[in-house]
């Protein structure tokens, strides 16, 4: 009896969605750049630009070497450069934040944050670092892999909508839509890897979770005189008070 292919859907290949993040990235690119060059010509718009496509050129990169035997056998090490890619963007969007706080930079922070974690939670699984690093015990692997997916998309769907009230010309607001497709390719691809360590049961069994943190940061407040010395100061403050009052 001849078993019956299963037909994937198109986001649940991985082939598929790598291809489309491809596609998107070099849009994404193209685009940024000639609206560029349209708008304005100078070196700052242009200096801004290439920082903005910086790690969309080493993400691209990435994903075409997938595409490689080469690749694919040293997809792991691959990996490693893709969390370090994102652990300079984390710092660089806080760094931004700082410097100008306001909806857009803290969106963006928080996208970068969610996907870094995500990313070293995911990738790091099935390799040496996994267990050099400890991981198993990251309360972070405590959400689950639908957790981490749908918390990309309520970010990116709040900060496309931060975009669309912002942007007033329509070449960065098809910048911003590009940038959000991708944040979600990205997400998936992700996800897809994540489901398939899951499926595989590879690296699995963590132990890590917030009720331990809780417990632990508990204890120390627990060990410490803070409130007895708030308590204190408390009843010194009254007592002058009543002593104020009593003299009049």
């Amino acid at each position: 009896m001849e078993e019956k292919k299963v037909k994937l859907k198109w986001y649940e290949s991985g082939y598929c969605i790598t291809a489309l993040i491809i596609t998107t990235i070099i849009a994404a690119i193209i685009c940024s750049q000639s609206f560029a060059v349209v708008g304005n010509s100078s070196l700052s718009v242009f200096s801004s630009v290439i920082n903005h496509n910086a790690s969309y050129l080493f993400v691209l990169i990435y994903f075409i070497l997938l595409l490689t035997n080469k690749g694919k056998k040293y997809f792991n090490y691959l990996n490693v450069l893709l969390i370090f890619i994102y652990l300079i963007s984390t710092i660089t969007s806080f760094l931004t934040l700082i410097q100008s706080f306001s909806l857009n930079t803290i969106y963006i922070f928080i996208e970068n944050v969610i996907l870094l974690i995500y990313l070293v939670h995911t990738m790091l699984r099935d390799t040496r670092l996994w267990n050099e690093l400890h991981l198993s015990k990251s309360p972070f692997n405590e959400i689950s892999n639908e957790g981490y997916y749908y918390a990309i998309i309520v970010v990116v769907v709040f900060g496309l909508i931060v975009n669309l009230i912002s942007t007033v010309v329509i070449s960065g607001l098809f910048v911003s839509i590009l940038d959000t497709i991708y944040v979600l390719l990205f997400g998936r691809y992700i996800y897809l890897y994540r489901d398939y360590l899951d499926y595989n049961k590879l690296d699995s069994d963590n132990e890590g979770n917030f009720d331990n943190v809780k417990k632990e940061i508990k204890e120390v407040l627990d060990k410490t005189d803070i409130d007895d010395k708030v308590v204190d100061a408390v009843n010194k403050i009254k007592d002058k008070t009543t002593k104020k009052g009593e003299g009049k």
